[in-house]
Protein backbone atom coordinates (compact mmCIF):
# COMPACT_ATOMS: atom_id res chain seq x y z
CA UNK A 1 0.00 0.00 0.00
CA UNK A 2 1.62 2.93 -1.55
CA UNK A 3 2.10 6.40 1.75
CA UNK A 4 -0.92 8.64 1.00
CA UNK A 5 0.91 11.95 0.67
CA UNK A 6 -0.55 15.92 0.67
CA UNK A 7 1.77 18.04 -0.82
CA UNK A 8 1.69 21.97 0.59
CA UNK A 9 3.33 24.64 -1.09
CA UNK A 10 1.97 28.78 -1.85
CA UNK A 11 3.84 27.95 -5.88
CA UNK A 12 1.94 26.45 -8.24
CA UNK A 13 5.31 25.49 -10.19
CA UNK A 14 6.90 23.75 -7.18
CA UNK A 15 3.61 22.09 -6.33
CA UNK A 16 2.95 20.69 -9.27
CA UNK A 17 6.03 19.48 -10.28
CA UNK A 18 6.60 17.55 -6.56
CA UNK A 19 3.36 15.97 -7.06
CA UNK A 20 4.10 14.75 -10.71
CA UNK A 21 7.36 13.82 -9.80
CA UNK A 22 6.50 12.17 -6.64
CA UNK A 23 2.90 10.50 -8.37
CA UNK A 24 5.24 8.52 -10.33
CA UNK A 25 6.90 6.39 -7.88
CA UNK A 26 5.18 3.48 -6.67
CA UNK A 27 5.91 4.46 -3.13
CA UNK A 28 3.67 7.12 -2.94
CA UNK A 29 0.23 8.15 -3.79
CA UNK A 30 -0.46 11.95 -3.88
CA UNK A 31 -3.52 12.37 -2.31
CA UNK A 32 -4.20 15.89 -2.35
CA UNK A 33 -2.38 19.40 -2.83
CA UNK A 34 -3.20 22.92 -0.74
CA UNK A 35 -1.69 26.42 -1.36
CA UNK A 36 -1.16 27.64 2.17
CA UNK A 37 -1.47 26.68 5.66
CA UNK A 38 -4.81 26.70 6.44
CA UNK A 39 -5.80 24.75 3.09
CA UNK A 40 -3.19 22.27 4.54
CA UNK A 41 -4.71 21.50 7.92
CA UNK A 42 -8.08 21.33 6.43
CA UNK A 43 -6.97 19.05 3.70
CA UNK A 44 -4.90 16.90 6.56
CA UNK A 45 -7.90 16.42 8.19
CA UNK A 46 -10.74 15.51 5.02
CA UNK A 47 -7.95 13.67 3.13
CA UNK A 48 -5.68 11.81 5.97
CA UNK A 49 -2.74 11.43 4.93
CA UNK A 50 -0.18 9.66 6.27
CA UNK A 51 2.64 12.03 5.34
CA UNK A 52 2.52 16.14 4.71
CA UNK A 53 5.46 17.60 2.39
CA UNK A 54 4.91 20.89 4.02
CA UNK A 55 6.75 24.67 2.70
CA UNK A 56 7.73 26.90 5.26
CA UNK A 57 6.85 30.23 4.15
CA UNK A 58 3.26 30.20 3.27
CA UNK A 59 0.72 32.83 3.51
CA UNK A 60 -2.44 32.74 6.27
CA UNK A 61 -0.55 30.18 8.04
CA UNK A 62 3.04 29.30 7.60
CA UNK A 63 4.45 26.09 7.86
CA UNK A 64 4.82 25.73 10.91
CA UNK A 65 2.10 26.85 12.49
CA UNK A 66 0.15 24.91 10.09
CA UNK A 67 2.17 22.04 11.83
CA UNK A 68 1.07 22.67 15.23
CA UNK A 69 -2.57 23.09 14.34
CA UNK A 70 -2.49 19.29 11.81
CA UNK A 71 -0.32 17.12 14.81
CA UNK A 72 -3.20 18.35 17.01
CA UNK A 73 -5.85 17.16 15.13
CA UNK A 74 -4.00 14.19 13.59
CA UNK A 75 -1.09 13.21 15.65
CA UNK A 76 -0.31 10.04 13.87
CA UNK A 77 0.37 12.04 10.76
CA UNK A 78 4.44 13.18 9.28
CA UNK A 79 5.15 16.62 8.12
CA UNK A 80 7.94 16.82 6.38
CA UNK A 81 9.29 20.18 5.86
CA UNK A 82 10.69 21.47 2.30
CA UNK A 83 11.69 25.15 2.14
CA UNK A 84 14.22 27.64 0.53
CA UNK A 85 14.46 29.33 3.99
CA UNK A 86 17.45 27.82 5.29
CA UNK A 87 17.78 27.46 8.91
CA UNK A 88 16.42 30.37 11.31
CA UNK A 89 13.28 30.65 13.46
CA UNK A 90 10.42 28.93 11.30
CA UNK A 91 12.67 26.05 10.40
CA UNK A 92 13.08 25.53 14.23
CA UNK A 93 9.42 26.40 14.46
CA UNK A 94 8.39 23.60 12.55
CA UNK A 95 10.52 20.77 13.90
CA UNK A 96 9.47 22.12 17.62
CA UNK A 97 5.84 22.00 16.64
CA UNK A 98 6.57 18.07 15.82
CA UNK A 99 7.96 18.11 11.40
CA UNK A 100 9.92 14.64 11.57
CA UNK A 101 12.82 16.68 9.17
CA UNK A 102 13.84 19.39 7.36
CA UNK A 103 14.95 19.53 3.86
CA UNK A 104 15.94 22.18 1.80
CA UNK A 105 14.85 22.49 -1.72
CA UNK A 106 18.27 22.16 -3.35
CA UNK A 107 17.48 18.50 -2.42
CA UNK A 108 16.94 15.88 -5.39
CA UNK A 109 13.28 14.59 -5.72
CA UNK A 110 14.97 11.08 -4.65
CA UNK A 111 16.31 13.02 -1.27
CA UNK A 112 12.54 13.90 -0.45
CA UNK A 113 11.34 10.46 -1.83
CA UNK A 114 13.73 8.76 1.23
CA UNK A 115 12.68 11.11 3.50
CA UNK A 116 8.82 10.35 2.99
CA UNK A 117 9.19 6.85 2.94
CA UNK A 118 11.95 6.73 6.02
CA UNK A 119 8.98 9.19 7.94
CA UNK A 120 6.25 7.43 7.41
CA UNK A 121 3.83 5.69 9.95
CA UNK A 122 4.37 2.46 11.35
CA UNK A 123 2.42 -0.37 9.32
CA UNK A 124 2.25 1.59 5.81
CA UNK A 125 4.57 -0.52 3.93
CA UNK A 126 5.50 1.48 0.58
Amino acid sequence: MPIRLLVVDDHPLVRDTLSAALGRSALVDVVGVACDGAQAVEAAVRLMPDVVLMDLVMPVLNGAEATERLLTLRPGTRVVVLTSAVGGRLERAALDAGAATVLHKDAGIDTVLDAITAVSPEGVTP
